[in-house]
């Protein structure tokens, strides 16, 4: 599945400290979220989404993964 990490990343993850924790973990959450657009970009490419329902569903996904991966990046860039 996109995005999703692997067993040494999570090992990484879980060593870091402080802004070194601060700025993997964002990296990885902003890379987690991008999976989640990548897997709604696979959706319309094979003519998913007709569906009504899963077409609002998806186009929600896309936005609020949007929004989040630009508030992670605002904090990335906080951190230095």
């Amino acid at each position: 599945m996109p995005g999703m990490l692997t067993v040494g990343q999570l090992a990484r993850l879980r060593a870091a400290k402080g802004r070194a924790f601060e700025g993997l973990f964002l990296r990885s959450m902003i890379r987690h979220h991008q999976g989640a657009l990548t897997m709604v970009a696979q959706l319309y490419a094979r003519n998913g989404g007709t569906e009504p329902a899963v077409d609002a569903f998806a186009r929600h996904v896309q936005a609020d993964q949007e929004i989040e991966i630009g508030r992670m990046r605002g904090l990335l860039a906080k951190l230095g």
